[in-house]
């Protein structure tokens, strides 16, 4: 058997080799074949190795999901260089921390109002595949006796085409020999970053995670055999590329030669036309967070051809699947709980879940994936028994490199493992309760900091706390979650308590909740913020949070409100309805100028009144005008 392939640009072009005219992308009525995919991305390395990146630099990509998308980031990883995601939706102070944090001097998108104070360069796609900027490009057909500059293996070359169009700009190959003195020595070794992702932190800044080809080749090596993924396998992108679920989705159907269907973001927040799309493309391989999950089964889901569904990115709740094998027995469709952090290389455990296991709401995220090893400490970091709760430390193949720029804080969580043969190898301190059954099945019981997770985004709430502490008109402030339901993760929401300046009118509050939503994204904005004349404390001076009061959820809630009446500005009937769908779906009263989201509304609840409305025949509301017009009277006028 061949080496087994150890970096990502090695491992695409064994698979693209094996099947050059299959498949590789679709988005909408695009599709690129695997020869099209290698070619466009070696036009992107190209493009930027004419710019001047080599070897370990780092490359921000600010794309929307698309094909483009995924072409640019095997692109930057053929060019040597590691991607950094950030998503075109963030607010632009986070956007530019992600760049000012990670020395980005190069980012390739199509946000026409990137920052540019900070000192990159926004690049388009299309500029970097301008003919000046590829024609030292070297795709896989150039040298037909080797690999090309980032160790592609050699694809066939294609049948000429009999249309009359111009030839693209020659590319460069091995053959002609090295252009500069300073030209990267090779391609990207094993160890080299792969990508950088930003995750939530407490000092009210993202970390960046460094995490090298070698762990994500050794993931979707440990996973390919057992869940017999293969070139007959169709798979979703549903989740954007700064959320490290991607990192699954793109190279786990590209590493296996299957083909990979652009889930467009309207698409994700609307669970029928994502269902549409499932029958539509024939989608084998399903990758989703339970709160997202729980929307689809709210559709009519009979007839799906999924046969795997993976579960990653927060705690499931197994008994929420039981609709779902009322149609989808275990004999036709696999259903997996997949345990990871960032920091591990998105999925450490696999636990295969059944009916018998969802009756019985089993909290077993299952063992350790091959090359990955399991640890429940103490807090002096040694081991306890089986079954007894403790910290949960992960070693083995998946261990990031650490934290780009935060030497003591890598040092603090990725400590050497003291039970691995090799010295060098280390352990991630993952900050998460659980303990280890007898079967070596881990079970997962939550954090142990301030760190949580909301419809699949993993939030540091000091972070948000800083950014409120950032307002002069604020001397203390808390952040909680608060669940409804605990068994629907749509009622998962954040709420805010302060502690106002003296003198700080109620008025200056109001704007503090806009105010963040300027900083922070969506998923970290709080529901509500509730003023305190001081925030309740335990005996140890921490904060104690089951003293805090019910949120105050929005000014005009609190006052008697008379029915919708004509007034010649608006539509009193769909006034009406939805006010009492939201009244419903929210589970609080409603009046025709409250916000949605300060009454808690976030995505997940917009998509259930879109299909509340539908039912009724209504025109639902789109996520984008809800964001835009979020009360009642301006949806209606």
């Amino acid at each position: 058997h061949a080496r087994t392939p150890d970096t990502l640009p090695r491992a695409f072009a064994r698979v693209a080799a094996a099947a050059p005219d299959a498949i590789a992308l679709c988005d909408g009525g695009t599709e690129l074949s695997y020869r099209e995919l290698d070619e466009r991305s070696a036009r992107i390395a190209a493009g930027l190795r004419a710019r001047g990146v080599r070897r370990g630099d780092r490359v921000g990509v600010c794309l929307e999901r698309s094909a483009e998308l995924v072409v640019t980031l095997l692109g930057v990883v053929r060019a040597g260089a590691s991607y950094v995601p950030a998503d075109p939706a963030y607010p632009t102070d986070r956007l530019a921390h992600t760049v000012a944090d990670a020395g980005l001097r190069v980012v390739v998108t199509r946000l026409a109002e990137f920052p540019r104070e900070v000192g990159a360069v926004p690049l388009t796609p299309d500029e970097l595949t301008a003919p000046a900027s590829t024609e030292r490009a070297g795709t896989a057909e150039d040298d037909p006796d080797g690999t090309t500059a980032d160790g592609a293996a050699p694809l066939p070359p294609a049948e000429r085409a009999t249309t009359a169009t111009a030839p693209p700009e020659r590319a460069r190959t091995a053959e002609d020999g090295p252009e500069e003195p300073e030209e990267p020595s090779g391609p990207p070794a094993p160890d080299d970053p792969a990508y950088v992702i930003y995750t939530s932190g407490s000092t009210g800044r993202p970390k960046g995670v460094t995490v090298p080809h070698r762990n994500v080749v050794a993931l979707i090596d440990a996973t390919r055999d057992e869940y017999g993924l293969g070139p007959d396998d169709t798979w979703t992108l549903f989740h954007s590329a700064a959320f490290d679920f991607s990192v699954w989705e793109i190279w786990g159907c590209l590493l296996t030669g299957g083909r990979l269907v652009v889930v467009p973001y309207v698409v994700t927040r609307d669970p029928d036309d994502f269902r549409d799309l499932l029958l539509a493309r024939r989608v084998t391989v399903l990758s989703q967070t339970p709160s997202a999950f729980s929307q689809l089964l709210r559709t009519d889901h009979t007839g799906l051809p999924v046969r795997l569904v993976v579960f990653g990115g927060e705690p499931l709740d197994s008994r929420m699947l039981l609709p779902w094998f009322d149609r989808h027995p275990e004999t036709t469709c696999r259903t997996v709980n997949m345990f990871g952090i960032t920091e591990t290389t998105v999925h450490v455990t696999a636990q295969t879940v059944t009916r018998e296991l969802a009756l019985a709401g089993s909290r077993s995220v299952g063992p350790a994936l091959p090359g990955r090893h399991l640890y429940v400490t103490d807090e002096r970091g040694r081991l306890v028994p089986p079954g007894v709760t403790g910290e949960i430390r992960v070693g083995g193949a998946g261990v990031a490199a650490g934290y780009l720029n935060r030497p003591e804080l890598t040092a603090e969580r990725f400590l050497p493992d003291p039970y691995a043969p090799d010295a060098r190898a280390r352990t991630y301190r993952s900050g998460d309760l659980g303990r280890l059954r007898t079967d070596g099945r881990l079970e997962h019981l939550g954090r142990i900091d301030s760190q949580v997770k909301i419809r699949g985004f993993r939030i540091e709430l000091d972070e948000i706390r800083a950014v409120l502490l950032e307002d002069p008109a604020v001397t203390a402030a808390a952040v909680v979650v608060h669940r409804d339901d605990p068994a629907d993760p749509a009622t998962a929401r954040l709420d805010a308590y302060v502690v106002p300046a003296g003198g700080t009118a109620a008025a200056d509050l109001q704007g503090l909740r806009k105010r963040a939503a300027g900083i922070l994204p969506e998923h970290m904005v709080p529901a509500t913020v509730t003023a305190l004349d001081t925030l309740p404390l335990t005996p140890n001076g921490k904060l104690d949070a089951a003293r805090l009061p019910a949120p105050v959820r929005s000014s005009s809630t609190t006052t008697a409100r008379p029915a919708p009446e004509p007034d010649g500005t608006g539509d009193t009937a769909l006034a009406g309805a939805l006010r009492e769908i939201w009244e419903t779906v929210l589970n609080t009263p409603v009046g025709l100028d409250d916000d949605f989201f300060e009454l808690g509304g976030n995505s997940l609840f917009a998509v259930r009144i879109s299909a509340a409305l539908r039912a009724r025949g209504l025109k639902p509301v789109p996520l984008r005008d809800l964001f835009r017009t979020p009360t009642i009277r301006e949806l209606t006028t």
